[in-house]
């Protein structure tokens, strides 16, 4: 990938470019036909690939690789796990905690429990910095609650959960814990047998690796049933031939982070305090939405919000103009008619900040001086678009 070309690119949370390392290493496999399923000679490389591949991304989660299986990205590893808890118990449907600010593929999936199997559901709402109050995590506890379903890192605000005590508490009242973490694997270092999770999702293309690509952590397959019954593909959890060349895909991207994730981490802290320092002393009005500390969100994201003008204006400018990109909220929901925000809603923000919110987002390939260029840029353009609406 060429560097150069990226120096405008600033949505990584909607995804990530693919690495040359990890593009090379498909380019071979196109022409690797072979089903792993079979038992001919030609099947052996392409089985081999599949074992490395579990092997590698098992390494980057500190577990062991039978107890990760492929799906095709975060939102089928969302669906299935809370579809495949939740079906066991469909008899005498009980109760699900999650929170407001999830991914729609956690929220629509809960929501479809609901309204086709009458499970009760709980959601949890964040203080005004984005995080869930473990205190009203164990106040939502139920006799009956059979899920709890919470993201690591937050998509639009990079605001982390408080994952390790909402585990222990799960634990404590043995409710599984199935935890999002598409956002958080490859920018942060995971350790899922000391998270001591049941379920956790992640997608290769959000850490450099191709789309259409992604896996479901389960620690104990007997707990949830089966996804897509047919050859016995993955332990017959999730039958279908293998998508071979995004599975050698993202063999080569959880190498990489697995190697080079703290480098990432350390990069990215750099460029957003840099941003931070920029904006602060830049002549417009901004804000913060979300913590913004290491320890409480990630290093790669701010969401920002401007006083006086429409983000989604500034978004288009920043593009049509400048060729800069950056985002208004998830790119999962611009698929969909949204009003605002669903997440700085819950954060109890006002209509006005929420309007004037945009995402900034940044990875392996953004530069300090990237960011000086991308700050000056909008500051200037903020000031057109005040100047344009006080006529």
């Amino acid at each position: 990938m060429d560097q150069q070309h990226l120096s405008g690119y600033f949505d990584y949370n909607a995804t990530t470019p693919i690495s040359n390392e990890v593009a090379e290493s498909m380019i071979p496999a196109i022409t690797q036909f072979a089903n792993p399923s079979s038992s001919n000679r030609y099947s052996m490389l392409s089985k081999k690939a599949i074992t490395e591949t579990r092997n590698n991304v098992a390494q980057l989660l500190n577990t062991d690789a039978n107890k990760v299986f492929f799906t095709s990205g975060g939102s089928e590893a969302n669906n299935w796990a809370i579809k495949g808890v939740l079906f066991k118990h469909t008899a005498k449907p009980g109760h699900i905690i999650t929170t407001e600010i999830e991914h729609a593929s956690v929220l629509d999936t809960v929501n479809y429990c609901v309204s086709h199997f009458g499970f009760e559901v709980t959601y949890l709402k964040p203080n005004e910095h984005g995080v869930i109050n473990i205190a009203d995590v164990k106040q939502a506890l139920r006799d009956d609650t059979q899920l709890i379903t919470i993201m690591y890192a937050n998509n639009e605000t990079g605001v982390l959960q408080p994952i390790p005590a909402i585990s222990a508490l799960a634990k404590e009242h043995n409710i599984p814990l199935h935890v999002d973490a598409v956002q958080f694997v490859g920018k942060r270092r995971v350790d899922v047998e000391s998270l001591n999770v049941d379920y956790l999702s992640l997608s290769a293309h959000k850490f450099y690796g191709p789309k259409g690509i992604g896996c479901l952590y389960i620690k104990d397959a007997k707990s949830i049933i089966p996804l897509i019954h047919g050859g016995g593909q993955e332990l017959s959890m999730r039958s279908g031939t293998e998508n071979l060349v995004a599975v050698i895909g993202m063999s080569k991207a959880a190498q990489e982070a697995s190697l080079h994730v703290e480098q990432w981490d350390q990069d990215n802290w750099a460029c957003k305090q840099h941003m931070m320092t920029l904006l602060k002393s830049a002549p417009i009005q901004i804000k913060f939405n979300g913590t913004t500390a290491y320890q409480d969100a990630l290093s790669n994201t701010l969401n920002i919000s401007i006083k006086g003008i429409r983000g989604e204006a500034l978004a288009a400018r920043m593009e049509i103009i400048h060729s800069y990109i950056i985002s208004i909220g998830s790119a999962c929901s611009n698929n969909k008619t949204k009003n605002i925000s669903h997440v700085l809603k819950a954060m109890s923000m006002d209509e006005d900040d929420i309007q004037s919110s945009i995402r900034v987002s940044f990875g392996r390939f953004t530069s300090l001086e990237d960011v000086e260029k991308f700050v000056t840029t909008l500051v200037a353009e903020v000031q057109r678009l005040l100047a344009i609406s006080e006529g």
